[in-house]
């Protein structure tokens, strides 16, 4: 009879464990982008899948068609509809989304963003690969080291040389964080540059990019020495401008950008450097935080996101610093992405 019994609770015991086991919950992870199928946030996808193969989550990545706000707050709230235990977002307006950002948490949802460490009051954590203080004055330094390349063009505070920037809208926040640091740094530091006029918000379509800097070339002829494109597709629409109008050793043109996509610029010398992170380090860092957190973890300085090194932690804005910079198709090629 005790044999019976003891063999009974065994088999319960048992039972309870593979049921456990079948009912384990797998975490769902959504990343939702500016704007999807542009080569930026392919490459993203690729650090979000391998995070989700490694990790054992279901982990994707979705974006709207076009780099608006409304649609962006739409597929989040759709995912709030779903009750996913995660939602992480590369905002196109941090502003619009706080609303959608507040209900999600309220239902227990964790929010992570990236790109937008400036608004974190309805968010849960904010995670950065680059310093982007450095980050934006980098640029600006590079159009001065260019400027000597293109045979020390006559640049003095009594008659400066142009540079114009082009962000992804005029609500991205990081794109215009940068586009400010970089204003205040020329406007502090270097007398012989200004800005022609205030920024353009084309540079996450290489079209609108291309014709936006056709028209700077022929509105502001020889007084237009450089472009800025903060947006990943920007550099290559002002390098097709550039290009285009054959003012390759006239105009500078560098930015964001993906090293593969700026090879053949580099080759013609419409492009004239690049800087980037690598979206597919953003992409598994936001998939890795979300679950180290859903699993009870806290967020530390000093521990490490795997593949990227330890963190640094500022208020609510987790980052590293990953910047990487390109002169030449051979420093692009050697990124091998």
């Amino acid at each position: 009879m005790v044999r019976r019994v003891l063999a009974a609770a065994l088999l319960a015991t048992l039972a309870s464990g593979v049921l456990g086991v079948c009912m384990a919950k797998q975490y769902e992870i959504a990343v939702v982008v500016k704007i999807g199928g542009i080569p930026w946030f392919n490459r993203m996808e690729e650090g979000v899948l391998r995070a989700a193969a490694e990790l054992g989550v279901n982990a994707y990545l979705m974006g709207p068609a076009t780099a608006d706000a409304a649609p962006q707050v739409a597929m989040v709230e759709d995912l709030v509809a779903r009750r996913v235990d995660a939602i992480c977002v590369v905002p196109t307006d941090a502003y619009a989304l706080i609303p959608v950002f507040e209900r999600a948490r309220a239902q227990g949802i964790l929010v992570l963003t990236h790109e937008s460490p400036f608004e974190t009051s309805a968010i849960d954590w904010d995670i950065e690969t680059i310093d982007s203080v450095a980050y934006a004055k980098l640029a600006i330094n590079e159009i001065l080291l260019n400027l000597y390349k293109h045979g020390g063009l006559d640049c003095r505070p009594e008659s400066p040389c142009g540079f114009v920037m082009l962000v992804g809208g005029l609500t991205v926040p990081l794109h215009n964080f940068w586009a400010d640091v970089a204003l205040k740094y020329v406007q502090e530091s270097v007398p012989y540059l200004v800005e022609l006029t205030p920024r353009l918000p084309t540079a996450e379509s290489v079209e609108d990019s291309r014709l936006a800097v056709l028209d700077l070339i022929k509105t502001y002829g020889d007084r237009l020495k450089a472009v800025i494109g903060w947006g990943s597709l920007g550099p290559l629409g002002a390098a097709r401008a550039v290009r285009e109008m054959g003012v390759q050793d006239k105009v500078i043109v560098g930015g964001s950008a993906i090293p593969s996509t700026v090879v053949e610029y580099f080759r013609d010398g419409s492009v004239d450097w690049a800087q980037l992170w690598d979206p597919a380090d953003a992409g598994y860092a936001m998939v890795w935080i979300a679950k180290y957190i859903l699993d009870g973890g806290v967020i530390q300085p000093g521990m490490v996101i795997p593949g990227l090194g330890p963190i640094s932690v500022d208020g609510k804005v987790i980052s590293v610093n990953a910047i990487k910079l390109m002169r030449s198709a051979e420093d692009a090629q050697r990124l091998g992405f």
